[in-house]
């Protein structure tokens, strides 16, 4: 009799651990698609066209690509603007602009203040901070959900046209519009101070902004000083992608919880003799 019952405790716990193995496999499966819905939600789609810059119709060429300008007017894929702003594009250190030859105090050019491209590579923006001359950068962003909050991020940095002398100080002041022109939402990086012919070194900066629109204007403004030295904002790799619902995050959570509690298995009970 007592082997029956052993033979019984065996296949009853034998029966258990099968179970909790293939209840745990199920679980498993499922935080996996929780994970990869939650992975892909994070991982959302840039709105921004050309973030990077890389798309310009002069190619090897630095260039003005204000709208009203030459060669560059309207060569860049996805932005506008009206101010003296440059594709700088690696390899060419020297633009034309409506004034004439453009360069940045550069390694390239004799002075070794550190200036590189961004942790991105490849092309950037130099926009001009003395808003005597500068005006914004923009690109009217759609694809976007009415009440949903989106991710604005870009990478920036400070430098100095040749040519000029003294210590400079720039930023760039980012906002979101409506079809109306009404600022929604507002975000400053603050100045960086720069002394003459220097170079500020490329940084990240990112803020959140609610959509009150299905489609609004993204605008970057090049802000420093003192005026008529001039101070240069720089600017690469610019994103606006959505924020990750809670709830995505919730299942995910759920789904660890669950297999925490289906690991633990209960112990077989004792059968008396």
């Amino acid at each position: 009799m007592f082997a029956l019952i052993d033979e019984r405790e065996r296949n009853d716990k034998h029966v258990a651990e099968k179970g909790t193995r293939m209840t745990i496999k199920t679980l498993l499966l499922g935080l996996a698609a929780s994970a990869a819905f939650a992975g892909n939600a994070q991982a959302a789609t840039n709105l921004v066209v050309n973030g990077g810059f890389e798309t310009w119709g002069l190619g090897a060429n630095s260039d003005e690509f204000s709208t009203q300008y030459g060669p560059g007017n309207g060569q860049l894929q996805g932005w506008t603007t009206d101010g003296l702003a440059f594709v700088f594009v690696p390899g060419d250190i020297d633009a034309v602009g409506r004034y004439g030859g453009f360069s940045l105090y550069r390694p390239e050019n004799g002075t070794n203040n550190g200036l590189t491209v961004s942790g991105q590579g490849g092309n950037f923006i130099a926009s001009d901070a003395d808003r005597g001359f500068g005006a914004p950068i923009t690109q009217l962003i759609s694809g976007l959900t009415v009440g949903r909050e989106y991710n604005v991020s870009f990478e920036w940095a400070a430098a100095q046209q040749t040519n000029f002398f003294g210590d400079t100080f720039e930023s760039w002041q980012v906002s979101l519009l409506d079809s109306g022109n009404n600022v929604t939402a507002d975000y400053s990086t603050g100045f960086v101070n720069n002394p003459e012919a220097g170079f500020q070194p490329w940084r990240a900066a990112s803020f959140r902004f609610t959509a009150t629109e299905a489609a609004q204007t993204l605008r970057f403004w090049a802000d420093g000083g003192p005026g008529g030295l001039p101070p240069f904002s720089l600017l690469d790799n610019v994103s606006v992608t959505d924020v990750p619902e809670p709830s995505s995050w919730v299942m995910l959570i759920a789904g660890f919880g669950l297999v925490g509690a289906a690991a633990r298995r209960r112990r077989p009970a004792t059968i008396a003799a």
